[in-house]
C-alpha cells in the first residue's frame, strides 16, 4: 500500500502498533488507564520522530497528531479483540 495517500499512512502506523502491541503485551494488557497512556504515547512517538519528508507528506494530506492517536488507537483495539490479552 502506497505512503503517499492517508489509507498509506493509516496502514503503516497501524502495522507499526501492533508490532509494538505484540513485542510488549506487557504494556498494552491488564490495567485499563496504563494500557491507554501507553498507546497514547505510542501515538506521540510515532508523531515526534518523524523524517522531514513524513512532515511534509503528513501536512499534504492534512495528516495530525489526532489522526495518529485515532489509528494506534483503532490497532490497539484490533489487538486485543484478537488476542489473549485482556483489559478486564
Amino acid at each position: 500500500m502506497s505512503k503517499n495517500n492517508r489509507e498509506g499512512v493509516k496502514h503503516e502506523i497501524q502495522e507499526l502498533a501492533m508490532g509494538n502491541y505484540r513485542s510488549y503485551p506487557e504494556d498494552y494488557g491488564v490495567n485499563t488507564q496504563v494500557a491507554t497512556d501507553n498507546v497514547q504515547s505510542l501515538a506521540k512517538g510515532y508523531w515526534d520522530s518523524r523524517e522531514i519528508k513524513e512532515v511534509d507528506r503528513d501536512e499534504k494530506l492534512g495528516i495530525n497528531l489526532t489522526d495518529y492517536q485515532q489509528w494506534t488507537q483503532e490497532a490497539f483495539l484490533a489487538f486485543v479483540k484478537n488476542s489473549e490479552y485482556s483489559l478486564s
